[in-house]
This record gives C-alpha cells, structure tokens and sequence, in this order.
C-alpha cells in the first residue's frame, strides 16, 4: 500500500470512476454495489417462497421483530467505527484506520441486511409477502444510509475514527491501491 497522506474527500474521484480506479475505496465500493443486489433478488423471489394464506389476517405482532431490529440498526450502527487511539506512525495509523473502517462497514451492513433477513422467515410465518415487503422497506434504506461507502460516509466514519484526536489517514488509505497480503512489513 502506497497511501498518499494529506488525502482528503476532495480527492475522491466520485462514486462510478473510483470503481474503475483500483483503490481500495473502489474495490469497497464495488463490493458493497454488489452486496445490494441480494436483497432485491429475494424480494423478486418472494412469492415462490412464501406460501400464499388469506393474507389479511396477519398478526400486527409480526411486524414488532421488524421494528426493533431497525432500531438496533439506526442506533448502533452510527456508532461504529470505535475512535482510533493516536498512533505515531502515519502508515500503520492508515493501514489500522482500513482494517476498522472494513469491518465497520461490514457491521453496518449486517446490521442493516438483519432486518430484511427476518422478513423472510416472518413472512413464511405470517403467509404474506408483504411482511417481507416491510422488512424491505425498513432495512433496505438503512443499507444504503449505513453501509454504502459514499464520500459523506467516509466522511463520518473518518471523524468518528478521529474522535479522540487520533489523525486516521483514512482517505490515503482508501485511495491508495488496493493492499496486498506481501505489503504488510513483518510486525506491522
């Protein structure tokens, strides 16, 4: 990894060209692009998979694991990533900041997929598609909102890092090409 410190958000180069780029920030971007796809591929599938009942006597109850779990999502997952504690070393600050800042995306996601996944079963439960229809449209803008790296998102997740005065060199690393198992120095 090769980051260019003093990298900021004014240097993404947008959303569709870093995905053509070779960064990190774009192979992210291409994953999490990815990554959405299967929620709208199960909402297609749907009514293949739930057994059709009368539909209208749903339980109001059903809806409630729904509701919670979008709460769980909406107020934990602002929450991560963890402040960074100050690190001396600009490259291991950055390559430390990558390493959170992925796995804070990828709690993010699955805090947000959570909600859409328990639709499924629910619905199965309820025999109505549209308890899966609910899951959807609670988890599926909180996807987008949490786990998209957007230049917005970076950009919390960038200040949350930096919160406790720690410098996170997180742009550098997300715009720097992607890292390699070999570029890791021994001990770092």
């Amino acid at each position: 990894m090769t980051p260019r410190f003093g990298a900021s958000a004014a240097d993404d180069p947008g959303y569709v060209a870093s995905l053509r780029g070779g960064t990190e920030l774009g192979r992210m971007r291409a994953m999490m692009l990815f990554l959405l796809g299967a929620p709208v591929l199960i909402l297609a599938i749907t009514p293949l998979i739930v057994a059709d009942g009368p539909g209208d006597d749903v339980q109001p109850w059903i809806y409630l694991p729904l509701v919670a779990g979008a709460l769980v999502a909406l107020l934990a997952g602002p929450r991560a990533p963890r402040p960074m504690t100050p690190e001396p070393d600009p490259r291991r600050a950055a390559r430390t900041a990558l390493m959170v800042f992925r796995q804070a995306v990828l709690l993010r996601f699955a805090l947000a997929e959570a909600v859409i996944l328990m639709g499924l079963p629910l619905a199965m439960v309820g025999h109505s598609e549209l308890v899966f229809a609910a899951g959807f449209l609670l988890g599926y803008p909180l996807l987008i909102w949490l786990a998209l790296p957007t230049r917005g998102g970076v950009e919390r997740m960038r200040r949350r890092l930096e919160a406790r005065g720690a410098e996170s060199h997180l742009w550098a690393a997300l715009l720097a090409p992607p890292m390699r198992i070999g570029d890791v120095p021994p001990g770092g």
